[in-house]
Parts: structure tokens; C-alpha cells; sequence
């Protein structure tokens, strides 16, 4: 039931009083990374990279990603640095967080977010991805899939690293109701759902769909990150500022990944000729069939 009334909340949202928001969001993203591929930088990189030249700005724009990502997880770790000691706020409301949903198991939900949490393991996102990325494929869409495939494996280290980086301890396994190893900032099914789910709903925004199979793709998404996320805090391996810090991460990662995207589909249309569409335009990811001039023959 809960995951069907968060459904209809945020399709709701989306479909009606959010369209023209989510909208507005998807035509700036383009805007932005028409203007970077404009730049200096990105001309130079062009004009002396060789053969591979032409993916110089999306492996600049993946660096940047990569930074954002550590410098947002740094924004809040300034907040989450006194959680060992207990006059810190951020240690009382994990643990208060905590408490809670240790009050409030219950079978169906510990069912429920049991699910969700393997859903968002590595076995349940590789499928995911794989299922997209090979439709995708087969669809003609060559760089939709690759985007889906690289932004998911990129994102699946930065986690790595980060959590490397801050080293920080999960709950008492005493009261946890699934096992769970290595450190616990940031949540890697938080960071990591939120990356693919993310990538995934960005895709569908892409396609000629009508709004509300779109509003759709978007409740989906979010519903699927919000079970996966908030049961990590329910089955006892998270603090709640460990799934904040996962989101954090993941929302500048793929803020970027999406600009290089979008930037690699605009620098192929430059490739190809007079773009087919505006700044602000919707640039296909599909392959162009070049037709034959009329008189000519085959030998």
C-alpha cells in the first residue's frame, strides 16, 4: 500500500501543478550545456586531442562531476563532523531516527523494505541497467545507452571512494536486521538509486512520450528511491544523514554527467551538419540515415 500511495502522491505532483517546473529544468540543462560547449576550454580540447579529441569535454565535464560530488558530500560532512559526540544535533536526530524506526517494525513493512533494499543492491541495479541499457541498444539509441552504462559505474566507484575518504561507522549491528559491511558515509543504495533511478527518468524525459507517461517515469523513479533509501534507516545499517550525504552526491554527479550528455548529443549534431534543432531543442540520440540521390546507381 505504501508504495502505491507514494506513487499517486508524486505522480499527482508532477502531473499536474509540476509540469511545466520539471519542464523548465530539462530546457535550462540543455541551455547550460549548449553554452559549455561554446567555451574556449572545450574548442581547445577539440582543436588538440588528437583522434579523441571529441570526447575531451565530456571527460572534463565527468572530472567536474566528480568534484561537485566530493564537494557537496564535504558540505555536509561539515555538519554530520560532531556525530561521535552527543551535544552535536546531527548525532542526536540520527539517533533519534534511529530509535524510531526501531519501534516501529513490523512484519509487512520489514517485508516491504527487505525488498527494497535488495532491489537496490548491486545485483538488483546491475539488472536494472542492463535490462535499460540493452533495450536502449536495441533501440538504436547507442549513446542513451552508454550515458546509462557509464553514469551507473562511475557513480558505483565515487561511492567507493567516498566512503574511503570518511570512513565512518554503521549502527550497532545488534539491532540491524540485515548485515551489512565497510563504512556507512555515504549510503551507497541511497547514492547509487539515486544515480540510476535518476539516469533512467532523465531518459524518459528525453522521449517523444505525452507528459503523463513522463509524470509517470518520474513517480516511479522517486518512489524507487525513497523505499530503497528509507529502508537502509529501517532494516538498522544507516544513519539518516548517511542517506542525506548519498543524495548530495548523487545530485551534483548527475547534474554533471547529464550537461556531458547532452553536450556529447550536440557536439555529434555539429559533426553531422546544420543542427536539427534549437538551444533550447531537443537533440535526438538517434542514428541519421543518409539517403541516396535520386539518378544514382549502384556498380
Amino acid at each position: 500500500m505504501l508504495p502505491v500511495v507514494l506513487f499517486l502522491t508524486i505522480w499527482l505532483l508532477c502531473w499536474l501543478p509540476f509540469e511545466r517546473l520539471v519542464k523548465g529544468g530539462k530546457v535550462e540543462t540543455k541551455r547550460v550545456s549548449a553554452w559549455f560547449a561554446r567555451r574556449r576550454i572545450v574548442k581547445f580540447i577539440l582543436g588538440h586531442s588528437g583522434a579523441s579529441g571529441k570526447y575531451g569535454p565530456v571527460l572534463l565535464l565527468m572530472v567536474l562531476g566528480a568534484v561537485a560530488a566530493i564537494g557537496a558530500a564535504f558540505l555536509f560532512v561539515a555538519l554530520a563532523e560532531q556525530v561521535e559526540r552527543s551535544t552535536s544535533w546531527v548525532s542526536r536526530a540520527d539517533l533519534g531516527v534511529h530509535t524510531w524506526f526501531g519501534n516501529e517494525r513490523r512484519p509487512g513493512l520489514t517485508t516491504l523494505f527487505n525488498t527494497a533494499t535488495d532491489i537496490g543492491g548491486t545485483i538488483g541495479l546491475g539488472t536494472i541497467v542492463a535490462l535499460v541499457a540493452g533495450t536502449l541498444f536495441a533501440r538504436k539509441e547507442r549513446a542513451s545507452a552508454a550515458f546509462v552504462l557509464a553514469t551507473g559505474a562511475a557513480g558505483a566507484l565515487l561511492n567507493i571512494g567516498l566512503k574511503a575518504i570518511y570512513a565512518r561507522m554503521r549502527p550497532d549491528a545488534v539491532s540491524a536486521l540485515v548485515s551489512a559491511t565497510w563504512y556507512s558515509f555515504p549510503s551507497g543504495h541511497a547514492m547509487d538509486s539515486f544515480i540510476i533511478f535518476g539516469t533512467l527518468v532523465y531518459i524518459a524525459l528525453r522521449q517523444p512520450w505525452p507528459w503523463v507517461w513522463k509524470s509517470a517515469s518520474v513517480a516511479i523513479g522517486a518512489t524507487a528511491v525513497l523505499l530503497i533509501s528509507v529502508s537502509r534507516v529501517y532494516l538498522g545499517v544507516h544513519w539518516a544523514s548517511d542517506i542525506v550525504g548519498g543524495w548530495s552526491a548523487a545530485t551534483a554527479w548527475l547534474f554533471f554527467a547529464v550537461l556531458a550528455f547532452e553536450m556529447q548529443l550536440r557536439q555529434r549534431e555539429k559533426r553531422r551538419g546544420p543542427a536539427r534543432a534549437g538551444v533550447a531543442g531537443e537533440v535526438p540520440d538517434k542514428p541519421v540515415r543518409t539517403r541516396r540521390p535520386r539518378g544514382a546507381h549502384q556498380h
